[in-house]
C-alpha cells in the first residue's frame, strides 16, 4: 500500500481544460492511501457488471493490450465471440497464446492488430515526406499540424460489418491520439533533434494538437455507437486527470498538481444526451513509469457503464 501525498486546492487560478493545474493556492497536505493493485480490480470489476447488464451476442474489446486487467475468459463464456483489437502485434501474440490453453474456449476468440484510428498508415508516410523536405524546424511543425487537421480517421469496423452487445474500451480514449503524436514527434526529432524544447512551447503546435486530441476522441464516441447493437452496451475508462510523482521514501509519493488530459473533467461529457448512463465510478491508479526526476505518474481514472439508445 503507498501513500500518495496531495494537496487541497482553496483557489483555483489556472482553469482552463488542458492546462496545469500546478498554479494553486493550498490550504493544507493531505496523504491518501492509495493501493497498486485498485487499477486491475476496479477495471475487472468494471466489465464484470457490463457484460452482466449486456444482453446475447458479440463482444468488442477496442485497445485490449495484453489483457492484464481484461476478464477475457468471462467474456468469452458469456459472448458468441469476443473480438480483441490493439496495434501491438506482441502483446495480441501474448493473449493469443494464453487463449489456447484453454480448451473450453474453441474458436470464441478472434484476434485483430490495427490501428483503431486508421490514421497511422495515412500520416506517417505523409509526415516523413514534409519533414524530409523542411528546412526550417517551425516551418516544417505548421505543416504537421496541417496535416493532423486535415487528415480524416478511419476507424476500425470489423470484416464482417456485424455489431456488438457489449463493447469494452479500458483506458484507450486518450491514447488515441497519443499513439498518432508519438509517431509524428519521432519522425520530427529525428530531422531536427535540437527542437524538442518547441514541440512544448510552440503554442500554435500545441493549440493543433489539442484540437486534433478532441476531434478524435469525439470521432471515436460516434463511432462506437455505429458498432453496437441497438441497446447495446459500452464500458467506457479514460485516464481523466495526470499529475507527476515522486518518491520520498519505500512507502510515501508526493505529487504537486495534475492536468486534465481529456476535454474536460468529466468523461461523461463525451456522451451525447440519449446516451443513457447506467454506473459511473472513479478511482486512483499510481504506475511507475520512470521520467527523469519522477518516480511515475497518478492518473486519475473514471468510467461509465452506459447504453446506445
Amino acid at each position: 500500500m503507498l501513500r500518495v501525498r496531495t494537496q487541497t486546492a482553496r483557489r483555483r487560478l489556472a482553469g482552463k481544460t488542458g492546462e496545469s493545474e500546478k498554479n494553486v493556492q493550498f490550504d493544507r497536505q493531505v496523504f491518501q492511501e492509495v493501493d497498486g493493485d485498485t487499477h486491475a480490480l476496479s477495471t475487472v470489476a468494471l466489465i464484470v457488471e457490463a457484460a452482466e447488464l449486456a444482453g446475447p451476442g458479440r463482444a468488442a474489446v477496442l485497445g485490449c493490450g495484453s489483457c492484464t486487467e481484461i476478464p477475457i475468459r468471462l467474456l468469452n463464456e458469456n459472448f458468441s465471440y469476443v473480438d480483441l483489437v490493439d496495434l501491438d502485434a506482441q502483446a495480441l501474440r501474448i493473449v493469443e497464446a494464453q487463449c489456447r490453453q484453454w480448451a473450453d474456449a474453441n474458436d470464441g476468440y478472434r484476434f485483430y492488430c490495427t490501428d483503431l484510428t486508421g490514421l497511422i498508415s495515412q500520416i506517417v508516410p505523409r509526415a516523413q515526406e514534409i519533414v524530409a523536405a523542411a528546412t526550417d524546424p517551425v516551418g516544417c511543425l505548421d505543416d504537421l499540424g496541417n496535416l493532423l487537421q486535415t487528415t480524416a480517421p478511419a476507424f476500425w469496423r470489423p470484416p464482417d460489418e456485424e455489431r456488438y452487445s457489449l463493447i469494452v474500451c479500458a483506458t484507450v480514449l486518450t491514447q488515441l491520439q497519443a499513439t498518432v503524436r508519438k509517431r509524428i514527434g519521432t519522425i520530427f526529432l529525428n530531422r531536427f533533434p535540437h527542437y524538442r524544447d518547441a514541440m512544448s512551447s510552440d503554442e500554435r503546435w500545441r493549440r493543433r494538437l489539442w484540437n486534433f486530441a478532441r476531434r478524435l476522441e469525439d470521432g471515436f464516441i460516434d463511432h462506437l455507437e455505429t458498432l453496437a447493437v441497438p441497446g447495446g452496451i459500452i464500458c467506457l475508462s479514460a485516464t481523466v486527470r495526470v499529475g507527476w510523482l515522486t518518491k520520498v521514501d519505500a512507502q510515501i509519493l508526493t505529487t504537486d498538481g495534475s492536468w486534465i488530459a481529456t476535454r474536460t473533467s468529466r468523461l461523461a461529457d463525451y456522451l451525447r444526451p440519449w446516451d443513457e448512463i447506467i454506473a459511473e465510478y472513479e478511482w486512483k491508479w499510481p504506475r511507475n513509469e520512470q521520467e527523469g526526476p519522477y518516480w511515475g505518474r497518478l492518473y486519475d481514472v473514471q468510467a461509465i457503464i452506459y447504453r446506445i439508445s
